[in-house]
């Protein structure tokens, strides 16, 4: 018999709904993103990385996540009070977790880049305002970190990294869970196409046209921000305990036809089930390989 994961969400602890934990091995929460809960309208087709989650031993998974969430409303606790109350807010409020588990910075990356060259009123924003340079501020030929605001970048790396340290003081003022692990990933290498959810999205396309970004550069932009992501942001937390899947090329790119489907994308920057099995059996394996320690 295959071992169970049942993931609730979080309005369901102090509820009739509640799991019995005592029927689990793993107690797990979870916080993040899309990633973590759906990431489509169509409940058919919605998937996400933590539904694929197939761990060795019956485990419990308390989730968290909220789709477009960005890091920072995560560790506010006005912003998210069941993620404090369960995590952080003192031994009589508190659950006694093996791990957490995260997926957050992309939306963060995605609102980053969505802020254009001039506001609503039309004024010019300051390139440190903003992570992509418009045409006449680069140079026509280079590499394609040639079409990022330094200025930008640092501003956005160093609020992605207070983020991160917040999370980390949220865990060492917690109770219970002051050791516990934590678990995060990267994202894989998005195509920006213009593919949405409904209403929602595209999230990379609109902004690459405003900022006259040729096509054939697109995907190489959005890997080399995904990079920055990964290696400034992510990894260069160095927070302890902090266990990083690095997924960025687990899942092959979309095709850059709008119109072609693909097995592993539901749309421009969410995967479907089959792609997020490409990438779940890894992070199973650095969750127990830690717990098992």
């Amino acid at each position: 018999m295959m071992p169970t994961v049942r993931i609730s969400p979080a309005s369901h602890l102090q509820t009739d709904a509640a799991p019995d934990f005592n029927l689990f091995a793993l107690k797990l929460l979870a916080q993040g993103d899309s990633w973590f809960s759906i990431n489509g309208l169509s409940l058919f087709a919605a998937s996400s990385l933590l539904m694929r989650l197939r761990f060795s031993q019956d485990t419990a998974i308390v989730n968290c996540a909220d789709p477009a969430d960005t890091l920072k409303h995560m560790v506010e606790w006005r912003q998210d009070p069941f993620f404090f109350r369960h995590f952080a807010a003192g031994a009589g409020f508190e659950e006694n977790w093996d791990g957490l588990l995260l997926s957050g910075g992309g939306n963060d990356l995605i609102d980053a880049l969505a802020v254009l060259p001039h506001d609503r009123n039309g004024v010019p924003r300051m390139t440190g305002e903003r992570l992509l340079l418009t045409k006449s501020e680069r140079a026509a030929m280079g590499p394609v970190g040639r079409y990022v605001s330094p200025d930008g970048w640092a501003a956005f790396r160093d609020h992605m990294l207070a983020q991160y340290r917040a999370l980390d003081r949220l865990r060492a003022r917690s109770a219970k869970n002051r050791h516990i692990p934590i678990f995060t990933h990267c994202y894989s290498y998005a195509q920006p196409r213009d593919v949405g959810a409904g209403p929602l999205g595209p999230w990379l396309f609109p902004s690459l046209l405003a900022y006259e970004v040729p096509p054939v550069d697109w995907l190489e932009l959005t890997r080399h921000f995904i990079d920055l992501l990964h290696d400034e942001i992510i990894a260069g937390a160095a927070l302890e305990n902090f266990h990083i899947l690095d997924s960025r090329a687990m899942a092959p790119p979309a095709p850059a036809d709008p119109t072609a489907a693909d097995p592993n994308w539901l749309n421009e920057i969410h995967m479907t089930a089959k792609g997020y099995d490409l990438i779940a059996p890894a992070f199973v394996k650095m969750v127990e390989a830690v717990l098992r320690q």
